[in-house]
């Protein structure tokens, strides 16, 4: 194994390994510099050496080779930076040391050959005609089909299952890996996906750890697309579709273009866009956004503008703003419901239209605009409650005059009106108190858990929808866990199932000697801060996003920590105990795969 590790080193470049995680800059002839990427700093004292081909940073004192800066990066242990890096370097491991065949291996193994298995039965099995006329129709041509490895998974109950278990893996492991499901009754397992047109998703290295199988029927009753559930290999709020084939063109365009689907990132590539990735119909998450600013601090962001997209595509602007990301929105020509409708129209109709893609806020103005009668005081009124607090959060004041001063001549009104507005969205922001001002500085739970609640109490209707769908234990913040099962008892006793019932005035009565009123009215506030132009069915969509984002996040860190048992047990060589923790694991596998 020794020899391997050493061949390994000498065939990965440590400059070239780093760069594909963070922006490096010259600092003389042999050595580089950056912002560490372990810890927050403004000026770079994370520091790489190509002659000694080791990194060490002067802030955190981390430091270490390609295997340390691989491990501690990825959080991976050293048997999966090995089989990373030999991946990169082209060498194939032998599996000398027992440790080389942990369970995190054996997963890729199996994904791996599952990847494979349904690439060549789309290419070559009689099976997969109607996929092969499917691709064709949508004009994805045979040079995409194999970068992109598609494949299709045949109309079976147990085609992949049976291939893997003949090449050695047992049904345990192909569960574990996402691909089979257990029956409800007895020991057996079928295939998940069954007639998909499969995409592989790959992590940065470019390794399969997940798929999502869109079907081919017309008439299918299930979603159109399904994906693999948590596994411990695959964690969604982790993984970017395509950005493992993207990430280099990100870093030389210095931007990355977002799109929706899977087979919006396929057109856009076949079509010459090389740095463009997707989110697989959901709003980013922090720990994407943080992987995206390794490449590029600027994004364009091209959804579909129903009413989903849409929302979806606020909370990953918000997101990103919050993380000082320069925001852009391609806003596709009429007739075009998403970029691959468009390319297949016209090519450079998605040319022109990424060319020409708006700010943020210029977008925000035009689509406040055209919805609103500005020749009406009602409208007036309305844009500039819609329109100041973007405003108000920019923090360029040069830019914020610009952007104050096209208001008011939209609004024909004086600046000076609006200048005194401004305080008032100010003064309403501080009220709400330093723990909730910013996104930035609030733990992602506890800014969901005040989501849902704040909606729960501006939008009374949706209550009894949140008690059936988010358990109290969910929320692990024990000040909000408290206003939680206090809400539950005064709505189950009160309400009778009449939401126009609910008074929240009587609510903050009951609860305020047990010192939780200070905390509603915050949440009263945040609502009006956050919320302030949703209607009831917007609200309904936020609120089952954010509770599907909770009780994902409260899962995952179960997952997390039983991963952590798991592989203590293996290192011990406790099996019984390993395979309870496994199937811990597995029955919130199972949980978490009813949220997607």
């Amino acid at each position: 194994m020794s020899g391997q590790v050493e061949e390994i080193k000498a065939r990965v470049d440590i400059v070239d390994l780093i760069s594909e995680y963070i922006r490096l800059k010259p600092a003389g002839p042999n050595n580089w510099k950056a912002l560490c990427p372990f810890h927050n700093e403004k000026s770079p004292s994370f520091m790489v050496s190509k002659d000694k081909q080791i990194w060490h940073c002067f802030g955190c004192s981390e430091g270490g080779d390609i295997f340390t800066f691989i491990q501690k990066i990825e959080g991976l242990e050293f048997p999966e930076a090995l089989r990373v890096l030999a991946q990169k370097a082209g060498v194939k491991l032998v599996a000398e040391n027992p440790q080389v065949a942990s369970q995190r291996n054996r997963l890729l193994d199996v994904t791996e050959l599952a990847a494979y298995f349904w690439h060549k039965t789309l290419l070559e099995s009689h099976q997969a005609q109607k996929a092969r006329d499917y691709l064709r129709k949508r004009q994805v041509n045979e040079r995409t089909i194999e970068d992109f490895k598609i494949g299709y998974a045949p109309d079976s109950w147990d085609h992949l299952n049976k291939f893997l278990k003949s090449r050695g893996f047992t049904d345990q492991e192909i569960f574990l890996a996402g691909l089979a499901v257990k029956k409800e009754r007895g020991q057996d397992f079928y295939d998940r996906f069954r007639d998909r047109l499969m995409f592989p998703i790959n992590d940065l290295h470019g390794s399969p750890i997940g798929f999502s199988g869109r079907t081919l029927k017309v008439d299918e009753q299930g979603g159109k697309y399904i994906n693999t559930p948590q596994t411990l290999i695959y964690n969604k709020s982790l993984v970017i579709f395509n950005l493992d084939r993207a990430k280099t063109e990100i870093k030389k365009e210095n931007l990355a273009i977002v799109v929706e689907g899977q087979m919006d990132v396929v057109s856009a590539v076949q079509a010459g866009t090389g740095n463009v990735i997707a989110t697989s119909g959901t709003a980013f998450t922090p720990d994407q956004i943080k992987i995206l600013k390794r490449y590029t601090n600027n994004l364009a962001i091209a959804f579909d503008m129903d009413l989903a997209g849409e929302t979806a595509a606020k909370r990953g602007i918000d997101l990103a703003l919050n993380e000082e990301m320069n925001v852009k929105v391609i806003v596709l020509p009429n007739g075009c419901k998403d970029p691959d409708e468009c390319i297949k129209t016209n090519p450079s109709l998605w040319f022109d239209a990424v060319k020409n893609a708006k700010s943020i806020m210029e977008f925000y103005f035009q689509k406040t605009f055209s919805q609103l009668d500005l020749n009406q005081p009602e409208g007036k009124t309305k844009a500039a409650k819609i329109l100041l607090p973007l405003i108000y959060r920019l923090t360029n004041k040069i830019e914020q005059t610009h952007w104050l001063q096209k208001l008011a001549e939209a609004l024909k009104v004086s600046e000076r009106t609006l200048l005194e507005s401004l305080p008032k969205v100010a003064s309403q922001r501080s009220s709400i108190g330093t723990a909730t001002t910013t996104l930035v500085a609030k733990d992602r739970n506890i800014m969901l858990y005040e989501q849902i609640l704040a909606l729960a109490l501006k939008f009374p209707e949706n209550i009894a929808n949140v008690i059936d769908s988010l358990a109290p234990e969910i929320i692990t913040d024990n000040d909000l866990n408290n206003l939680y099962k206090k809400l539950i008892i005064y709505y189950t006793e009160n309400i009778n199932k009449n939401s126009k019932d609910f008074a929240y005035q009587d609510f903050h009565n009951k609860i305020k000697e047990q010192g939780l009123g200070i905390l509603a009215d915050r949440l009263i506030l945040l609502s009006e801060r956050d919320f302030f132009d949703y209607d009831l069915d917007a609200a309904r969509t936020e609120l089952a996003t954010a509770i599907n984002f909770t009780k994902r996040n409260y899962y995952n860190l179960q997952l997390k920590e039983l991963e952590r048992k798991i592989n203590e047990a293996e290192k011990q060589n406790l099996k019984e105990e390993g395979e309870r923790l496994g199937q811990e694991f597995n029955n919130i596998v199972i949980k978490l795969s009813t949220l997607d």
